[in-house]
């Protein structure tokens, strides 16, 4: 048995020798990857080639708001309570009876106003109703120097930011050349110039005797007024108080408050040319506010 095993394998050996060796395949080299990218595929292309640009959004309206009401005010309207005032005398020392009044004013809040300062805001008297108030000094002379206790007056309103009305007589056409700047300044800071009349003629009585007379004193006034102050008066201040009875020759002249004594309590903004009263001064500055206050309703 192990003779034939030995002749088996020696068989085996040669017939394995004598065979051609197998060749193997050879590996294939790997190549490393460029920076080229590979293409999209075409489904890709065509599918981003599709998209359409991102629509915008419809704005959403605003609400619509209702507009704004805007308040209708009676044209009847209450006069704000004016105080007539002069020059200190012997009877009355009106310097400080003001200083007196004004602290009344400032305790009160009261608003210090013109006539003209009411035409240009026509619906304050109903806005700020009950807290209006008017002062008015009569007869300053257009001619000549101005009282010093008038100016002391004066100094004491601008000091407390309280415009006036100074009512202006012209008389003469060579005006002071300080009362024209000082009136020119007040003017710049809100004081109203009225007319006084040319020669402070009661018109009330006047128009007994010459309609045109009326016109006269009020149309001269006015343009000497201008003429020197550079502003037209729109207020007439009735020396004596008394009104006319026959306005027409007043309208004429395109006057539109007439400042009397009695009644004028109330007004009505529709009218061309509009009456007001006002009140004077009575033994201290505490007694003349409750009349005020009684005839005004403030």
């Amino acid at each position: 048995m192990k003779r034939i095993s030995s002749l088996l394998l020696g068989i085996l050996f040669l017939t394995g020798a004598c065979a051609p060796v197998a060749k193997i395949a050879p590996i294939p080299m790997i190549q490393e990857a460029t920076s080229t990218p590979s293409p999209i595929p075409t489904v890709v292309w065509t599918a981003m080639s599709t998209v359409t640009s991102v629509p915008t959004q419809t704005p959403i309206p605003a609400p619509t708001l209702p507009p704004t009401a805007i308040p209708t005010f009676d044209p009847i309207r209450f006069t704000p309570p004016t105080l007539m005032l002069h020059r200190p005398n012997l009877q009355f020392d009106s310097l400080a009876f003001l200083k007196d009044f004004i602290t009344l004013l400032k305790l009160n809040n009261m608003q210090v106003v013109t006539y003209r300062y009411i035409s240009e805001h026509p619906d304050v008297t109903a806005i700020e109703k009950g807290k209006l108030f008017i002062i008015t000094i009569d007869d300053i002379f257009l001619a000549y120097p101005i009282d010093k206790r008038v100016l002391e007056m004066i100094r004491i309103l601008r000091e407390a930011g309280y415009p006036a009305v100074l009512s202006v007589v012209t008389e003469t056409d060579s005006p002071d050349k300080n009362n024209v700047a000082l009136l020119q300044d007040l003017v710049k800071s809100g004081w109203e110039i009225a007319s006084h009349t040319d020669t402070h003629l009661n018109l009330g009585r006047a128009e007994t005797a010459s309609l045109n007379l009326v016109y006269n004193e009020v149309m001269i006034s006015m343009d000497k007024i201008e003429k020197a102050v550079g502003v037209r008066p729109i207020t007439l201040v009735l020396p004596g108080g008394d009104m006319v009875s026959d306005v027409e020759n007043i309208q004429r002249t395109d006057i539109h408050w007439i400042v009397g004594i009695g009644d004028g309590n109330t007004y009505d903004v529709r009218d061309s040319l509009i009456y007001v009263g006002r009140e004077g001064p009575y033994k201290n500055a505490a007694s003349t506010w409750r009349v005020m206050k009684q005839r005004f309703g403030f």
